[in-house]
């Protein structure tokens, strides 16, 4: 009989109570692998810990730390991880539920494709619609993807545990802490998401406030820069003004901003040539396009006529939707625009 083999799964939480129970149980549902969790319960007021203690009952493999305050999410994933004892180390939030083959699956595709850590596809839902999310997914593809945006889904990770002894998660980029340790693990280790989707990711109205989505914003700008440099680029201020606007936010309402964009997505291009990078990158100018849809017309127009929009493969219905928005006008922050986000259109 072949060894199954053995993962540690950290999992911190904080007045979780109304999911726990079922990301709990989604883990116990785990086929093919041997599973322990360390659940790290960062100074909770609920009874959380009574129910990881209900599901430890029931034969869940558990060691329920308590933190006597809230120390945070840093310190809690830190804590975490130097209580593992497996080569694998798995990463789960107590408000996301796992699909019953989701630890063997990515343990499989980490033994095929020899990559150190890797994420999945995941099914986004609990406001709105439930939409399949699908992030760029080969190596090249995701470091080239990392410039602009984080596209691996902090709870989906699963590492060697080399990963976490190379590069810890550090508190001065807490909130996106998750995007600085991938972007500083890419500098040594393989990198990729599985392409199926194994989560499924709960939105709900406690994960942010508009104060946290702004600081979060903050930091994600310093990593953004730092990738850059990382990957070897040298930005002047004036580039990384116009990098930001690629996934900034808000709306873009100049056109001279629109046409920055268009020449600094060009130049990435030009020194990123395989296809998969290439791909990402022209991907980047419709979702600055999007942003620049009070522009109207000027902005299809200028999505037309860049050489960027001639090796975007982004299926028609996103360039239908695209169309749409320069018809509308529609500003990024507006409520009509964020029904459309909830739909899966106008990332």
């Amino acid at each position: 009989m072949i060894a199954k083999p053995h993962i540690t799964v950290i999992l911190p939480f904080h007045n979780a109570a109304p999911w726990l129970s079922s990301a709990l149980r989604s883990l116990r549902a785990q086929c093919d692998v041997e599973l322990r969790v360390v659940a790290i319960d960062d100074g909770s007021t609920d009874q959380g810990h009574l129910l990881v203690e209900h599901e430890a009952s029931l034969g869940l493999r558990v060691i329920l730390i308590r933190n006597e305050t809230n120390l945070g999410i840093v310190t809690s994933l830190n804590r975490g991880i130097d209580l593992a004892d497996t080569q694998l180390i798995a990463r789960m939030d107590a408000d996301d539920i796992c699909m019953p083959d989701r630890l063997s699956q990515q343990i499989e595709f980490l033994n095929r494709t020899g990559c150190d850590l890797c994420g999945t596809w995941f099914i986004e839902f609990g406001q709105g619609f439930s939409r399949k999310v699908r992030w760029p997914y080969t190596e090249e593809a995701l470091r080239t993807s990392m410039l602009f945006q984080n596209t691996v889904l902090h709870p989906t990770i699963v590492a060697r545990r080399e990963v976490f002894e190379h590069y810890r998660y550090r508190e001065d980029y807490n909130l996106v802490e998750d995007y600085d340790l991938l972007v500083r693990a890419l500098n040594k280790f393989r990198i990729a998401n599985v392409p199926k989707p194994l989560l499924r990711y709960r939105r709900h109205a406690q994960q942010a406030t508009q104060a946290r989505r702004d600081a979060m914003e903050a930091v994600t700008q310093r990593i953004r820069v730092e990738a850059l440099r990382q990957y070897g680029f040298n930005p002047s201020s004036e580039e990384c003004k116009t990098h930001q606007q690629i996934r900034a936010p808000h709306s873009i309402h100049s056109t001279g901003d629109l046409q920055r964009i268009d020449m600094w997505l060009q130049k990435l291009l030009s020194a990123n040539t395989k296809t998969d990078a290439s791909s990402v990158i022209a991907s980047q100018w419709m979702r600055a396009c999007i942003r620049a849809a009070p522009l109207g017309r000027s902005m299809w127009k200028m999505y037309k006529s860049s050489p960027l929009s001639m090796i975007d493969s982004s299926p028609w219905l996103a360039r239908a939707d695209l169309a749409f928005l320069a018809a509308t006008r529609l500003d990024y922050r507006s409520h009509t625009f964020s029904v459309l986000r909830r739909l899966g259109l106008s990332a």
